[in-house]
């Protein structure tokens, strides 16, 4: 080598402080294209098709398990990244019990979960069923009855607000970790009770809903003013409401129901109403199962309780079953009415639960008996019946009609015997049979509706017990039963309303109450009216007059649809179908929102009753 060469290499080699910078550039351009490469790869692994187990040489079945005190826990994509919250229970299969440990070093499962590889914290999985239940005791927080076993209806204790309950186990968990059935101690009585009407703490139990501004300026402050019950002992907490759409039983978003007694329905009635129906925009039937001592079918639940023969029975199950499916086939959505404690037939059969003076013998209102509200019997006989319409026959809902107590004002207190053992007020008697026979109905995947006495839209707790937001609260659909007819005249903003002669000035007032009652429940219901059809001391109810009495609710904004009311049946009103019957008023009723304009107005119907009587 030349010196001149030599001097030349030697002028551009890197003196030792050079070279350590270099080789330290090198290891991070290595580290930025290393990490570029790793966040491909997981890119390309999170836009991958959902992997399956297929490839796990021995994977294994285990659970989530929440952290205490929470419900659910978080399941992590193969980036870590959060990728879902899953409740306690849902179960997961894993590679193996090998942990990963993450740079942070926290230990997690490789998991198959919901179609999607993934992982979860160590901590948050167990084999043990067991371990999945963390609660211990629980504290009564709504007022009800215990289950004796989970997947029956027999009535077991009655749990107060507020009673300690030992948690000695469940029958599942939910989707969201919470539990369904809590199986519970009480003293030295056991039985079975849903986690929504229990809190952790006894501070949480003994509050209400709202309890300012609502329970205590409100329903507190009403007191009982007519025997029906004190409207500060009645639950306002909120009540999941049914939605069964996604197994089939999709409710239409307002219904508009025609009528069917049970004494009509048959195959043959069946079809004369769907023809009845075509050519209007009805979109359900309200068939009645039981009323006076008509009975829709042969009933078994009736045949169980050896009380068939007090009843006429119209059907055998197959032409009670054929008659159903014919008006469901027909994209009918069907409510099967029950009336549950308006019932001579069986008050007479079994006087031991029914409503009778201080010696025994039924009391009779408007020639009439009744069964006791406060027996539980009756209770388990009604909603095993309801239950047998449901599971035999598909019906969509049931509505029970007169839940309430007959009308006793002829009776001084003490001369009728109402057998009340467990010291309720007759509020207290109905919501809870309500309660009941609403989880019943869920369970089956039914909706429930009960239909209330129209002055129920006043603040009061009614004398026979009926008590709107108490009623609202716990129910699918609540049936207002407002019919002008049945309200003698009043003063509203000095104008004298005479009821049956002013339908739509009378419902706009009524809708406006019921409004109000809506605002005053955790989870009011939908409101369903029904509506009056038959003729009133010369006043013409035709097709004009019923829908004037819709436009008054929608009015109001107080929608849901309603039912048209003739005791004889819809048939024997058809030439009034076709007018009240002639829009999709929730349809119209949108339209008219988007503008800003009420409903009688859009459709540019005049709302004078200016009609005399004859």
């Amino acid at each position: 080598m030349s010196q001149v060469e030599k001097k030349q290499r030697e002028r551009h080699a890197l003196s030792p402080g050079q070279k350590i910078l270099f080789v330290a550039a090198l290891l991070v351009v290595f580290g930025l294209c290393s990490t570029v490469f790793l966040d491909l790869r997981s890119m390309e692994k999170a836009n991958a098709a959902p992997a399956d187990v297929s490839d796990w040489p021995n994977p294994v079945t285990a659970y989530l398990m929440a952290d205490e005190g929470q419900l659910a826990t978080t399941f992590y994509n193969e980036g870590l990244a959060p990728a879902g919250e899953y409740g306690r229970g849902t179960p997961i299969q894993m590679e193996s019990w090998e942990p990963f440990v993450a740079e942070n070093g926290r230990e997690y499962y490789h998991v198959f979960l919901d179609g999607k590889m993934g992982y979860v914290p160590c901590s948050n999985v167990t084999d043990d069923q067991s371990a999945l239940l963390q609660e211990s005791r629980v504290y009564v927080r709504s007022t009800v009855h215990m289950l004796q076993d989970f997947n029956d209806i027999a009535i077991g204790p009655l749990a107060q607000k507020g009673t300690l309950l030992q948690v000695v186990g469940y029958d599942h968990f939910k989707e969201d970790g919470s539990v369904n059935l809590y199986h519970v101690m009480m003293g030295d009585d056991f039985g079975w009770i849903k986690s929504e009407y229990v809190v952790q703490e006894y501070s949480e139990a003994m509050t209400h809903w709202d309890e300012i501004d609502t329970y205590q300026e409100k329903h507190v402050f009403r007191g009982d003013g007519y025997g029906g019950g004190d409207a500060g002992g009645l639950d306002y907490w909120p009540h999941e409401k049914g939605d069964f759409a996604s197994v089939g039983n999709k409710m239409p978003e307002d219904v508009y129901a025609l009528f069917i007694p049970a004494s009509v329905i048959s195959p043959e009635s069946a079809q004369q109403y769907i023809e009845l129906a075509k050519n209007t925009k009805a979109n359900a039937f309200v068939v009645t199962l039981c009323e006076d001592e008509d009975l829709a079918y042969q009933s078994a639940v009736f045949e169980q309780y050896d009380i068939l023969s007090g009843y006429t029975v119209h059907n055998t199950v197959e032409d009670f079953a054929t008659a159903i499916r014919m008006l469901k086939d027909a994209g009918y959505y069907v409510i099967g009415r029950i009336d549950t404690f308006r019932d001579t037939p069986l008050a007479s059969l079994r006087p031991d639960w029914a409503v009778t003076d201080l010696g025994g013998r039924l009391v009779t209102v408007l020639d009439e008996s009744w069964v006791s509200a406060f027996s539980r019997d009756v209770w388990q006989m009604k909603a095993a019946f309801a239950l047998e319409a449901v599971d035999t026959f598909g019906i969509n809902e049931i509505q029970f009609d007169s839940v309430r107590f007959p009308d006793l004002y002829d009776f001084d207190d003490g001369s009728v015997q109402l057998h009340n053992s467990l010291d309720e007020s007759k509020a207290q008697a109905l919501q809870r049979f309500l309660t009941y026979a609403s989880d019943l109905l869920h369970d089956h995947n039914a909706y429930i509706s009960v239909n209330i006495n129209g002055e129920t839209g006043n603040f009061y707790v009614a004398p026979y017990g009926q008590y709107w937001p108490a009623f609202s609260d716990v129910v699918d659909v609540i049936c207002g039963m407002p019919y002008p007819n049945d309200f003698g005249s009043f003063l509203e903003n000095r104008q004298y309303i005479v009821p049956y002669r002013m339908p739509y000035r009378f419902l706009v007032t009524w809708a406006k109450m019921v409004a109000a009652r809506q605002e005053e429940c955790g989870s009011p219901a939908i409101v369903r009216t029904w509506m009056q059809t038959w003729d009133a001391h010369g006043y013409k109810y035709d097709g004009e007059t019923i829908r004037r009495e819709i436009l008054a609710m929608y009015d109001q904004n107080v929608t849901g649809g309603f039912m048209l009311w003739n005791s004889s049946g819809s048939a024997d009103i058809a030439d009034k179908l076709p007018e009240a019957l002639r829009y999709d008023y929730r349809a119209k009723y949108n339209e008219a929102a988007a503008q800003n304009v009420k409903l009688s107005r859009y459709l540019d119907i005049s709302t004078e009753d200016a009609q005399t009587s004859g």
